[in-house]
């Protein structure tokens, strides 16, 4: 289930490459620094934290000091033009696991280790070590800069192909970040017979007005979680989202909710086709064995074209994709219904 190469035909570029960004953050962090905080668990967001390849990460997770436990995340990072194994990525824990080690001192290690982003044999690491602890007091705290070998902050390939991170540190807030439910609206543009989707309002709103001429909405949506927002659950993963361009004004868009196989298709299939976000929206991902999805979703279903102009649809209606089928489509997903993503269910 990755995308396809395409070999020939025409067609036209259908969007740009941008994200839901999360604008709650100052706020959040003003409530921190304004009132006292109790509680154990407490929210932290990175701030200014840099890569020596120019790169940064950001988002935020929950620690609690006295479990010494990471119990919530979401951090993005961006990719690597000199080290391409760094593809751009978030930590979330649908597709990571968090640990946090603080064995000698109070002060926690922090690990998030993503095993299907790395390669195929190593998983792919993000640490993080504070210069203080995270008990609340300070409310900003700076990265242990001068920290170097296990307790150092960097991203790693099983830590043999690994980035440093330069600077940064971590605010306090009091509140996680608040969840946010986008619509991610279909296109489809009848000179190529392409279809593509998007949550990203900017997008939205050029092709609504025909900036990029062509477009027309299907009438068919379905709701997902902004990225960089909180909600959801354990099983909530970040959608990528690859352009490939087939041949010269040939262009499709395609997206994946595993980890591993955006992996997939940035190692092996680029080009043509290119990575433009890690995160464009968050969903469920339904059983890899069943493809069933979990309490409050809907599945959504994936197709192929099955020509050399390579593009997919997303569809939540079991009677469209019939339809799609039909007309030489191939079904792509998991379980005996081959389930894709797993979108939440309507209000």
């Amino acid at each position: 289930m990755t995308a396809r190469r395409g070999r020939n035909t025409a067609s036209a570029r259908g969007s740009i490459g941008a994200g839901v960004r999360n604008a709650s953050l100052a706020v959040l962090i003003g409530l921190a620094c304004a009132f006292p905080v109790d509680a154990a668990v407490r929210y932290w967001f990175l701030q200014g934290v840099t890569f020596d390849d120019g790169t940064t990460a950001t988002g935020s997770f929950a620690y609690d000091d006295v479990t010494r436990a990471v119990t919530a995340w979401n951090i993005s990072v961006g990719g690597s033009a000199s080290k391409p194994v760094f593809f751009p990525f978030t930590y979330m824990p649908g597709n990571s696991t968090a640990t946090a080690f603080a064995s000698w001192t109070s002060v926690p290690t922090i690990n998030f280790t993503a095993p299907d982003a790395g390669t195929s044999t190593q998983p792919r690491l993000l640490r993080l070590t504070p210069a203080e602890t995270l008990d609340g007091t300070p409310s900003t705290v700076a990265l242990d800069i001068a920290g170097a070998g296990v307790d150092g902050n960097l991203e790693c390939t099983a830590c043999g192909v690994f980035r440093v991170i330069t600077g940064g540190s971590f605010a306090l807030a009091l509140l996680p970040p608040p969840p946010g439910l986008v619509d991610v609206v279909e296109f489809y543009h009848a000179g190529s017979d392409h279809y593509f989707i998007t949550a990203d309002s900017n997008e939205i709103q050029v092709l609504d007005a025909a900036v990029i001429p062509g477009w027309a909405r299907t009438g068919y949506s379905f709701k997902a979680f902004a990225a960089g927002s909180g909600g959801g659950g354990p099983s909530i993963n970040p959608v990528c989202r690859f352009f490939g361009v087939i041949l010269p004004g040939v262009g499709s868009h395609f997206y994946s909710g595993s980890a591993l196989e955006c992996r997939e298709v940035n190692a092996n299939l680029s080009p043509p086709w290119g990575i433009e976000s890690g995160n464009v929206f968050q969903v469920d991902l339904p059983d890899a064995t069943t493809g069933a999805c979990p309490g409050g979703t809907i599945p959504v279903y994936r197709v192929f074209s099955n020509r050399p102009d390579a593009n997919h649809r997303y569809m939540t209606s079991a009677v469209v994709r019939a339809q799609m089928e039909a007309a030489g489509w191939v079904r792509e997903g998991y379980g005996p219904d081959a389930v894709i993503l797993c979108a939440r269910a309507p209000l």
